[in-house]
């Protein structure tokens, strides 16, 4: 697992509830945390406020936020479709592991997907990225939010109520995934593209000191499909050779998405 820079850590204000977050991230495995700057060498911070949690890399600044889930989510309240959920074909009452949780965007659709009586799990490589949408979710309700339609307000209440059932585990997949026992998930996805996040995105320029570049591996995959009982579902873009190279089936659609999704059926 990549050794991760010294993080700095710092509060704007001494309120209980603040000092209470300061506390649980210090607490939160793997972090390497810093309350001094200390040297010359610039460092990533993450700052705990009144209005929310900031992590910044140089003049980037990233919080937590549904983002997409939540355009994703309006279309499918209206009765759109998802190619996530068409890929995955989660049902309610079944359980995902999303092995490169990232953001957390496509957990918080499935959790929706699942519902109550189903559970989700992601597993985060990196310990910042896992403290930091853990945190997230758990003061989702928290979020600042702009609502002008019923729709957004349905969504965002739906979303709401899904963090509640999404527990965040820091690891790297293939060794996790190794603890877990067989057939014992209903789905298993993974995500590498969010390794290689588009230069062109400012809001995802923060995750670049974090991100890991190294491509998915065949045992990794392995372990996904010896623990699934349903299906393994690989995303990654189109055209790209990984489907073949891992023994992914494409499936069809999609057309003008810069993505594809294979599938493994258990």
């Amino acid at each position: 697992m990549f050794k991760e820079k010294p993080i700095l850590i710092k509060i704007t204000h001494s309120d209980a509830e603040l000092l209470k977050r300061f506390a649980w991230f210090q607490q939160q495995p793997g972090c390497n945390w810093t309350t001094t700057r200390g040297g010359e060498e610039e460092v990533p911070d993450l700052t705990i406020t009144r209005r929310g949690v900031f992590l910044t890399n140089g003049v980037n600044h990233l919080s937590f936020h549904p983002s997409m889930a939540l355009i994703r989510l309006i279309n499918l309240l209206r009765g759109g479709t998802d190619r996530y959920l068409e890929a995955t074909q989660l049902q309610p009452g079944d359980s995902l592991i999303d092995a490169t949780l990232g953001l957390g965007t496509d957990a918080l659709i499935g959790a929706w997907a699942v519902g109550e009586r189903g559970s989700v799990l992601g597993i985060e490589q990196s310990p910042i990225l896992a403290a930091f949408v853990s945190d997230g979710l758990n003061h989702f309700s928290e979020i600042p939010q702009n609502v002008k339609n019923k729709d957004k307000q349905a969504a965002w209440n739906a979303l709401t109520r899904a963090s509640k059932h999404i527990v965040v585990r820091w690891g790297e997949h293939r060794e996790y995934l190794k603890q877990i026992p067989s057939r014992s998930v209903d789905v298993v996805y993974l995500d590498p593209m969010f390794r290689r996040t588009c230069r062109q995105s400012d809001s995802m320029l923060p995750l670049h000191l974090w991100s890991d570049h190294n491509p998915l591996d065949q045992e990794a995959v392995l372990e996904a499909c010896r623990v699934a009982r349903k299906r393994v579902i690989l995303k990654e873009r189109k055209n790209s050779s990984e489907f073949r190279r891992l023994g992914f089936d494409i499936l069809l659609g999609g057309q003008y998405s810069p993505v594809d999704y294979g599938v493994i059926s258990i």
